[in-house]
């Protein structure tokens, strides 16, 4: 009975995901299951999966934010000033603790004043969402190579450091999961709450599904806007943080290839472009058949230019399936509401 509740696309993700765990098993079995490779790949789903969070609530919005990667690389670059010119060698470890805590208010505060900038352009001045994130995204990075003169951040704190990199739940055999991950973990879990089970996520889905609906149903659809780009902001913040305590620095050009991967995360997950629909929860398994595929090309060294082509395919062909599918749904409503005008019309004519 529970099987029968699962959502499709989740029972088709499983299997991928599995499929390419057993393949990849069969494959290169001594490599691919050794403890320090699974470690390796929980640690890194967490960048990727962050985006890909921050990204999911602004597509099932009907939406895009195309500038998350540089409102992460801005909040990097802005707190590696801070703490290189607060800390020094006769700094203790309670102060530094303490001007670590104020980064992560800056990091907040910088998160909202980008997502307010987004939510802004699109919800007050009416500007598509994906050209406006398109011109903020160009302003943050902008704003970060001015920063920095295209220079790199980095030295920061080890009790940072230690933070990035260190594991938890380690046992015998085990090397444990890293923090980073667990962390993703959380947020993950409290995002799905937020979007599947408040008055907010109804809205944001309501107003993704059909925006001249929500708004005659009461709706506000510009704070759902606001409230969407905030929290999509405040996400990829937190994952600016995550970026300087794992790799010890903070570049205005860092991981812009993460904008891809989200969007095809978050298509594969069935949350489809066009807005209203998707499960958050999917992404979870998005990301793992894609860090698989991922760790597998890397292990038989092939090259990543073929993985990013085979990404690219697999991004537009999702797009076309999820495009056949809304059609073939349209069509099938259609019908049924001309096989129903037409019972009535007869029952009338009786």
């Amino acid at each position: 009975m529970l099987f029968k509740k699962i959502d499709s696309q989740t029972k088709q993700l499983t299997a991928i995901c599995l499929v390419l765990f057993v393949i990849m098993t069969f494959l290169r079995p001594v490599m691919f299951l050794r403890p320090i490779n699974i470690n390796t790949m929980l640690e890194q789903l967490a960048e990727p999966g962050l985006f890909a969070l921050a990204m999911s609530i602004t597509m099932i919005a009907g939406g895009i934010n195309l500038s998350i990667v540089n409102i992460a690389n801005l909040v990097g670059i802005v707190n590696g000033i801070i703490i290189r010119t607060a800390i020094t060698p006769e700094t203790t470890n309670e102060q530094t603790t303490i001007i670590l805590l104020i980064c992560v208010l800056v990091a907040i505060g910088i998160g909202l004043v980008c997502g307010l900038i987004n939510g802004f352009l699109i919800a007050k001045m009416g500007i598509l969402p994906i050209l406006a994130t398109l011109g903020t995204q160009s302003l943050f990075m902008g704003i970060s190579m001015i920063i920095t003169q295209g220079r790199a951040e980095g030295n920061f704190p080890q009790i940072l450091l230690d933070l990035g990199n260190k594991n938890v739940l380690a046992f015998e055999g085990f090397l444990g999961v890293p923090l980073v991950t667990v962390f993703f973990f959380s947020l993950f879990a409290l995002l799905c709450i937020v979007v599947h089970k408040t008055p907010y996520g109804l809205k944001l889905q309501f107003y993704g599904s059909n925006s001249r609906a929500s708004f005659f149903s009461g709706i506000d659809n510009k704070k759902v806007v606001y409230a969407t780009h905030l929290l999509s902001a405040f996400i990829a913040a937190l994952a600016g943080l995550i970026i300087m305590a794992r790799t010890n620095s903070a570049k205005a050009t860092y991981g812009q290839i993460y904008v891809f991967e989200t969007i095809l995360i978050c298509v594969l997950a069935g949350i489809t472009p066009l807005g209203g629909r998707g499960k958050i929860y999917n992404i979870i398994i998005a990301l793992l058949a894609l860090q698989i595929v991922s760790t597998g090309f890397n292990m038989m060294r092939i090259s990543p230019l073929i993985r990013d082509s085979l990404f690219g395919f697999l991004l537009v062909f999702s797009i076309l399936v999820d495009h056949i599918l809304r059609k073939r749904r349209m069509d099938k409503l259609n019908q049924s509401a001309i096989a129903s005008s037409k019972t009535k019309q007869a029952n009338i004519q009786t």
